[in-house]
């Protein structure tokens, strides 16, 4: 998604026709609880998350994945986040196992708690062999590219195909992105956001007097290869609304930006660099089905 080179080969412009977000907000607003997602799992052994596996199907994996820009060499990249249920794996023993095992024995806690354990990192590798299995259309798409609109998060479409999204598909919200070298990593989990509310705490304060921009607008128009591109917006939901470190696997000059979330003040007074995420009025999932023309 970065464009220095050239903009047809580089841009990283949306595959499909923008989504005008027009659901409708009221002034409240919930904070996001994001204080160390993955402590639990600092304390669980695999043989005890399974146990109580049963009692888990509302937790939520958080992936990213990775793919190369055609024409590139493999050396310019864009990147988007995967949020998947985890009763969508529940067919795939297997695979929970895996999930679990890394989360529980290689990831380390969030940035704010770094962990002293120099052998756990903010993120791993999927293996592919795993990850294609899953066909599961449960996970939510988030990811952002450039676009010839203005409005609200028109750069991150947020149709049906974005949101009922199998792990194991290839397809990038963006045309020129590499399906068949695609790369997935393991971020951590949470017990409670969704990817559902991931999108509307990055999208929704824009559309409120109340709340604060999640660091963009998102507009299609927004987008730029260097300050404000697709790994911006993967940076933003991984650090502002999961809490996650926003490390990403050498993305090179892809990823220069380091992104400053919003400071909001906690119920318990404590100030948080958080993104908030808006009480719908209306289902969103409606609004998604509004495509919005040319502007």
């Amino acid at each position: 998604c970065l464009g220095v080179i050239a903009r047809h080969n580089l841009q990283g412009d949306i595959s499909s026709q923008p989504l005008r977000l027009s659901t409708s907000y009221n002034d409240n607003y919930e904070l996001l609880d994001t204080s160390g997602p993955l402590d639990r799992l600092n304390t669980k052994n695999v043989a005890e998350q399974q146990t109580s596996e049963s009692n888990n199907d509302n937790e939520y994996f958080v992936f990213l994945q990775k793919f190369p820009l055609q024409n590139t060499w493999q050396m310019i990249f864009h990147t988007e986040v995967v949020v998947c249920p985890r009763n969508s794996f529940h067919n795939d023993a297997d695979f929970l196992s895996t999930l679990d095992q890394l989360l529980a024995e290689t990831l380390s806690p969030t940035t704010d708690a770094p962990s002293n354990d120099s052998t756990k990192v903010p993120f791993v590798q999927v293996p592919e062999e795993k990850w294609t299995k899953q066909s599961n259309s449960k996970c939510v798409q988030l990811g952002y590219g450039g676009a010839a609109c203005p409005s609200v998060c028109c750069g991150s479409p947020h149709g049906n195909d974005n949101t009922n999204y199998a792990l194991n598909s290839r397809h990038a919200v963006i045309g020129n992105a590499m399906g068949d070298a695609k790369q997935l990593f393991l971020y951590g989990v949470s017990d409670s956001i969704n990817g559902m509310d991931a999108y509307r705490a990055v999208c929704g304060g824009s559309t409120t007097k109340t709340m604060p921009t999640c660091v963009s607008k998102w507009a299609g128009t927004d987008y730029n290869p260097l300050t404000n591109n697709c790994n911006t917006f993967t940076s933003t939901i991984l650090k502002c609304v999961y809490g996650l470190s926003d490390a990403k696997p050498n993305l090179g000059i892809s990823d220069m930006v380091n992104v400053a979330c919003p400071m909001e003040k906690r119920d318990d007074g404590m100030d948080v660099q958080q993104c908030l995420i808006p009480v719908m009025t209306t289902s969103l999932s409606d609004a998604a089905d509004e495509v919005m023309a040319d502007e």
